[in-house]
C-alpha cells in the first residue's frame, strides 16, 4: 500500500504541472520524472498545433535540441573506452585525410576541448554557408561545411569557454571518420538499441499528434509541419542537436547516467568516464553536461535545448537519485525552467 504521505506529493506534483499546463494551454507542455531505476512517470497536456484539437499523448516524441550534445558525448566516452578515440590526442589523428587542408590551429585541438567548448570554435557556421548546404544530407554536408570553415586560424585562446555548435559537428565528424559509420547510425547501434530508446529519432517528429515547432514571425506563433525544410536545423547539425526522443525516454537517459556515475552501469558508461563528463571543465561545463550547485538540491547536471521552435530540459540530481525533464512546442525558456525547479521540489521522495 502506498503511504498517504506519498499520495500528497503525487497529487502535489501532478496539480502543480496541471495548474500550469492550464494556464498555458495554447501550447503542449510534458514533464516527466524517474527515481533511481523506477519506470519514468509521464505528464502531458495540451495541443499539437497552437490552440488546436489534436491532443498531445504521453508517449509522443518531443524535439530536444541541445540536450543531444550529452549525446555525442557519451558516444565519444564509449569509443575511448573501446580504445579508439583519446579525448587528449590532437584531432589531426583522427582527420589525417583532411589534414593537408586544416589550419595548424584546428589540427591541434581535443575531443576534450570540443566537448567543453574550450577549443575557440566559431559558435555556427557562417550564414552563407549554412543557407547553401540547409537541405544537405546529414553526412556530406558536416564534411562540406567544415571543409568551408577549417582552413582559417581560430580566435581567442584555447581553454575559455565559448559555447560552439561548431565544435560539436566537427566531434560528429571525427565519430564518423573512426566508427566507419554515419553519427545518426552510430546513435543508433551504440546508444539508443542497446539501451531501450526506442522512440530516438533525428529532426521534427512525424507523427500526426506530435507536437509541431512553432516559429516566432513579429511575435506571432505559428506551428511549422515536420516536412517542410526549415522544420528543424540542417541535418548536417546532428550532433550538437537535431536529437528528438519520448520524455519517457528523455528521463530513461537521464538514469542511465546516474545509474553509471554511481558505479551501477558499467555496459553504458564506466563510473570513471560518467564523472569525467559530469566535471566541469570551465564555466560549469564538462563533456555535455552544465554542472552546478544549487541550494535546494546541492549539484545539479542539466542540460537544455532549442532550435527556437521547441525548449526542453533535463535535469539530474545525483543526491536523490532522481531525473526530471520538460519540453514545450514553442520557444520559451524562461516558463519551462521555472516549471522544472518548481517540479523538483514537489518529487515524492523514495
Amino acid at each position: 500500500m502506498v503511504p498517504v504521505s506519498t499520495m500528497a506529493q503525487e497529487k502535489s506534483f501532478s496539480e502543480a504541472f496541471h495548474d500550469f499546463s492550464e494556464k498555458h494551454s495554447r501550447f503542449a507542455i510534458s514533464a516527466s520524472y524517474a527515481l533511481g531505476e523506477g519506470e519514468p512517470v509521464v505528464m502531458t497536456a495540451g495541443p499539437a498545433v497552437k490552440n488546436g484539437s489534436i491532443m498531445v499523448p504521453n508517449d509522443a516524441r518531443w524535439h530536444i535540441g541541445s540536450i543531444s550534445k550529452s549525446f555525442t558525448s557519451t558516444l565519444v566516452m564509449r569509443l575511448v573506452e573501446k580504445g579508439q578515440l583519446d579525448l587528449d590526442a590532437p584531432i589531426e589523428r583522427y582527420l589525417s585525410r583532411y589534414s593537408d587542408q586544416m589550419h595548424s590551429d584546428w589540427k591541434a585541438v581535443s575531443l576534450r576541448n570540443l566537448l567543453s567548448h574550450t577549443a575557440r570554435m566559431p559558435s555556427n557556421a557562417p550564414g552563407r554557408i549554412t543557407e547553401e548546404t540547409f537541405d544537405d544530407e546529414a553526412f556530406e554536408g558536416r564534411r562540406t561545411v567544415l571543409a568551408a570553415m577549417w582552413d582559417k586560424p581560430l580566435k581567442g585562446e584555447i581553454g575559455r569557454f565559448e559555447y560552439s555548435n561548431t565544435g560539436y559537428v566537427l566531434a560528429g565528424l571525427i565519430i564518423e571518420e573512426v566508427t566507419g559509420q554515419a553519427w545518426e547510425d552510430a546513435i543508433r547501434t551504440e546508444i539508443a538499441q542497446p539501451f531501450g530508446l526506442s522512440s530516438l529519432g533525428f529532426g521534427a517528429p512525424q507523427e500526426t499528434d506530435a507536437p509541431r515547432g512553432h516559429k516566432s514571425t513579429f511575435g506571432f506563433k505559428s506551428p511549422v509541419e515536420p516536412q517542410e525544410l526549415v522544420s528543424d536545423n540542417p541535418k548536417w547539425m546532428g550532433p550538437a542537436g537535431t536529437i528528438h526522443l519520448s520524455m519517457a525516454d528523455l528521463a530513461k537517459w537521464g538514469q542511465l547516467h546516474t545509474s553509471a556515475c554511481s558505479g551501477h552501469q558499467p555496459e553504458f558508461l564506466t563510473q570513471e568516464s560518467c564523472q569525467i563528463m559530469q566535471s566541469p571543465v570551465s564555466s560549469d561545463y564538462g563533456l555535455g553536461w552544465v554542472i552546478q550547485n544549487s541550494d535546494k538540491t546541492g549539484q545539479v547536471v542539466w542540460h537544455n535545448g532549442s532550435n527556437t521552435m521547441w525548449y526542453a530540459m533535463l535535469i539530474l540530481v545525483p543526491d536523490r537519485n532522481l531525473v526530471v525533464a520538460t519540453a514545450t512546442n514553442v520557444f520559451k525558456p524562461e516558463r519551462i525552467d521555472e516549471l522544472t525547479q518548481n517540479l523538483i521540489a514537489l518529487v515524492p521522495k523514495k
